[in-house]
């Protein structure tokens, strides 16, 4: 496959906001390693650039510098997002003959470290109103899917300190999860997948060898009050259940992002998936560039869901 398509990529570098900035592009040598879940927690990548001139490098090690890269093969036009965020440091050190500038890339670090809210409402605001306001406080354009849970605060809502505390708050008893995804913040419904268009991974389309099966132990969490009390009142199951779900590899597939849709299609399984973990690495100068998804079943979900309504059902 790296024989029949031309790799490409695109990097920029500068502050927020600045349209002058940095631009990296073939035939520069760059290599990438990035790592992106569905969890809070700001997505961590490494990027490495070979032989920049001196004042290129002392341009990308300023303080407070963010970086965007874009990749793809050139046979299916222009380079796809790949990862953003800020630069956490960036060094360059000698290695052998070349100068290797390195670049460690948190998405979200600043908003998720450095946003503070201040949030009053009177009773009926819902969690929905609640998430809008702390995405514009952060800065941030909010992504969910049109059928996205919603809960209702009869006695008001009010909270002050770090926006990451607020949406834990507001998600923790709705039945949701939010994470930062390329600059964007991204809510769905607990262990669902977003509303982008689904991807369909087979031998055609870039998958590698035979998807690997995986089976994840019961997680043993203690939820706090506001969760166990949401759990309860909206009939949802807190997430300390076993999963299962495979491990698979492929070529590059830069479209597909933590809590994506995925329908595998291998000899040996078939069917719908809900990407949980992401992990991006290459080189431009060799080796083929790989994407490796940790998937999760959907129908086990879907079928967990079915039994919770069954029971509600039955109760009534």
């Amino acid at each position: 496959m790296s024989n029949r398509f031309l790799r490409n990529y695109r990097l920029q570098i500068g502050k927020k906001g600045d349209t002058k900035g940095v631009s990296i592009v073939q035939p520069i040598r760059m290599s990438f390693d990035i790592e992106k879940t569905t969890e809070s927690k700001p997505n961590e990548s490494t990027i490495k650039i070979y032989n920049l001139s001196p004042a290129t490098r002392a341009l990308i090690e300023k303080p407070d510098m963010r970086c965007v890269l874009y990749a793809g093969y050139e046979e299916e036009g222009e380079p796809l997002l790949l990862c953003s965020g800020d630069i956490a440091y960036a060094y360059s050190y000698l290695d052998a003959a070349d100068w290797i500038t390195e670049l460690a890339v948190l998405d979200g670090l600043i908003e998720i470290r450095d946003t503070a809210v201040s949030l009053g409402y009177a009773g009926g605001v819902n969690s929905t109103q609640i998430l809008n306001a702390i995405a514009g406080a952060m800065g941030l354009i909010l992504v969910a899917p049109n059928s996205l849970s919603e809960r209702k605060w009869a006695n008001g809502f009010s909270f002050y300190g770090a926006a990451r505390t607020a949406l834990d708050k507001v998600v923790a008893g709705t039945g949701l999860e939010w994470s930062v995804q390329n600059g964007e913040l991204q809510i769905v419904n607990h262990a669902d997948v977003t509303k982008r268009q689904a991807v369909v991974l087979s031998a055609e389309s870039g998958l590698i060898s035979y998807p690997e099966r995986t089976r994840e132990a019961a997680k043993s969490k203690k939820a706090d009050k506001e969760e166990v009390k949401g759990a309860k009142k909206r009939n949802l199951t807190l997430d300390n259940q076993a999963r299962d779900g495979w491990n698979v590899r492929s070529f590059l597939l830069p479209q597909v992002n933590p809590a994506d849709k995925v329908k595998l299609e291998s000899k040996t399984v078939t069917g719908w998936f809900r990407a949980e973990k992401v992990h991006h690495y290459g080189d431009s100068f060799s080796g083929d560039w790989i994407t490796e998804l940790h998937l999760i079943d959907l129908e086990t979900k879907q079928n967990s869901n079915d039994s919770r309504k069954h029971r509600k059902k039955r109760v009534k």
